[in-house]
C-alpha cells in the first residue's frame, strides 16, 4: 500500500479541489453537470468552482474545510469531501445555493431554473446530523491503493468522534459510477434508496438517470 500523508485542505489546494469536484461530477463519463445544467464551458465551470471554494464557507460540498487530502511527495494526489449536515445551523443545500447565487451570472441561474423540474427528479435530501460525503477523486497514476477508502475512514473517524451523536454516513452516487458503488460496498455501505427518472431529457444534463443512496452505520 502506497505511503501518503493525509492532511486538511487549504486555500492553496483550490485548483486540485476544483479538479476533484469536476471529475466526481462526471462520474466516469464525459458529462459535467456544471456545464450542462448551468450552460458553461468546462473552463468557466472550473473558474467559478474555484471562486466559490475561495469564499471559504463551511458546511457544504463547496467548502475547503470539508476536504481531506492525500499527499505524495509534496503534492495532492487524492481528495474527498465530507461534512456533518446542518452543523453550521444552515443546511448545506442553502449554503451551496447562496454561493451559486453570489458567484454565478444571472444567465446560469436562469438556465438552472428552466431545467430544474427535469433534474429535480433525482434530488435526494441530505439528512440532518449525519455525515455526508461529497466529491472524491484520485489521480490516475495513484489508483489501486484504496486511497478514497482510506480518506473516507479518516473523515468518518474525525467527524464522528468529535460528534458522538452522529450515527450514520451517507453517499449519493450516480448508478453509472460502478467503481464507486463497488468501493462503497467494500467499505460497509449499503444501498437504502434508489431514485430513477424515466424522462429521457434528463440524460442531456446528468451522467445517469438513476441515483443511489448508500448508508453506513457508525461504531466508535
Amino acid at each position: 500500500m502506497i505511503d501518503v500523508v493525509f492532511r486538511n485542505a487549504t486555500i492553496a489546494d483550490v485548483p486540485f479541489l476544483a479538479k476533484t469536484i469536476i471529475e466526481a461530477e462526471k462520474s466516469g463519463t464525459d458529462k459535467l453537470t456544471y456545464t450542462t445544467v448551468l450552460g458553461l464551458t468546462e473552463d468557466q465551470a472550473r473558474n467559478y468552482i474555484s471562486e466559490m471554494l475561495s469564499e471559504e464557507v463551511d458546511g457544504c460540498e463547496l467548502s475547503i474545510s470539508s476536504f481531506l487530502i492525500a499527499e505524495k511527495d509534496g503534492r495532492p494526489v487524492a481528495a474527498v469531501s465530507a461534512w456533518i449536515e446542518g452543523i453550521t445551523g444552515v443546511s448545506s443545500s442553502i449554503l451551496k445555493a447562496n454561493l451559486l447565487q453570489y458567484i454565478l451570472p444571472e444567465s446560469c441561474l436562469l438556465h438552472l431554473r428552466e431545467i430544474n423540474s427535469v433534474i429535480g427528479e433525482l434530488h435526494i435530501e441530505y439528512i440532518h446530523n449525519t455525515i455526508q460525503f461529497g466529491a472524491g477523486f484520485v489521480d490516475s497514476e495513484y489508483r489501486g491503493h484504496r486511497l478514497l477508502a482510506r480518506i473516507n475512514d479518516k473523515l468518518i473517524d474525525r467527524l464522528g468522534r468529535s460528534n458522538p451523536d452522529v450515527k450514520e454516513a451517507y453517499i449519493q452516487i450516480f448508478s453509472c459510477n460502478t467503481p464507486s458503488l463497488r468501493s462503497c460496498v467494500n467499505q460497509g455501505f449499503k444501498t437504502v434508496l434508489e431514485k430513477e427518472s424515466m424522462n429521457p431529457e434528463i440524460l442531456k444534463y446528468l451522467p445517469s438517470n438513476k441515483k443511489v443512496l448508500v448508508r453506513r452505520e457508525l461504531c466508535y
